[in-house]
């Protein structure tokens, strides 16, 4: 088996100088199909007076990768997680432009910009690879060190905190309407289910739809045989491409070898200022859900690195 890793400086600033055009290539996603998660008085706007006074969502995760927005209201908000004991263990992004990290100590690290009322700071919380990811206003602040799975009990919690004596306003947003930003891709609205996109069994086709057997594909359309999809085993020499985000997130691909020499193709191309500045990626066997077909589309800016592990099926 080849291994074959290609690398690409980034760095934070290029991130938030891409802002939030990027994200404008991809929907919004609508409200999520399940009951509503609020903050503990029920509503979805919660009210702290007190210095340390925190409050939480009414349902926590134990699995899963979930996103939700909160609005602040005052220059010096903290917004993050949370487990099972509340204000003990806790992790937030502070006005300060610091993770505020204090699962295990008081660590504090540099992290993202400040910022204050009217900002809308987006969660990315990935608890089936244990990271968490903060977004301010729609731009992606990166990876960093905190570890969810380090919170007290087996449930992690959307959490908020006032940092000063002044009265705050927290504005959540968990999937019950419209997102203002872009959800990250592979993430589900936080009030989401997790079983949204499961098509009704009951679905059966219209029979009057079935083809005329006596029509024939062109037979020069017919595929690579190395490019099956559906349930088949896919044969020939294939790889599989890992692509790191700047976000710290990794994107994998079985691909044939078709496939990813376009993906080289494209990256070397734009390498040197030529071509899209996303490629399309056909998802093959990860296509969930009642679609033909979904592809992943990814952007050169925003990726690290990117590996290739090259393997054959016959």
């Amino acid at each position: 088996m080849k291994n074959i890793i290609f690398k690409k400086l980034g760095t934070m600033m290029l991130a938030l100088l891409l802002g939030v055009s990027v994200f404008s290539l991809f929907p919004t996603v609508t409200k999520a199909e399940t009951a509503n998660v609020t903050w503990t008085n029920g509503s979805l706007v919660t009210s702290l007076s007190n210095p340390g006074q925190s409050d939480k969502a009414t349902v926590g995760k134990t699995k899963g990768k979930w996103y939700w927005e909160v609005k602040v209201s005052h220059n010096i908000s903290l917004v993050g997680i949370t487990g099972e004991s509340g204000p003990k263990y806790q992790a937030y992004y502070g006005y300060s432009g610091q993770i505020i990290n204090n699962i295990t100590s008081d660590v504090r690290t540099a992290y993202g910009p400040t910022f204050g009322a009217n900002d809308v700071i987006g969660i990315a919380l990935d608890l089936d690879n244990d990271k968490i990811v903060w977004y301010k206003n729609g731009v992606s602040l990166g990876a960093n060190s905190v570890k969810p799975s380090e919170l007290e009990g087996l449930e992690v919690f959307p959490m908020v905190m006032n940092g000063t004596s002044a009265k705050m306003d927290y504005q959540a947003n968990f999937g019950a309407s419209d997102f203002k930003y872009s959800i990250p891709e592979g993430f589900l609205p936080y009030q989401d289910s997790g079983t949204s996109t499961t098509p009704n069994p009951s679905t059966k086709p219209d029979p009057s739809t079935t083809p005329d057997p006596s029509t024939k594909p062109d037979p020069s359309t017919t595929p690579d045989p190395s490019d099956t999809d559906g349930n088949s085993q896919p044969t020939g020499d294939r790889a599989i491409l890992t692509v790191t985000m700047d976000n710290g997130f990794d994107k994998e691909f079985d691909l044939s070898k078709k496939e990813l020499n376009a993906f080289i193709a494209w990256y070397d191309a734009k390498d040197a200022s030529r071509g899209a500045s996303f490629f399309a990626i056909d998802k093959h066997n990860n296509n969930k859900g009642p679609f033909s077909n979904r592809k992943d589309y990814v952007i050169f800016n925003k990726i690290l690195t990117f590996e290739v592990s090259e393997y054959s099926t016959k």
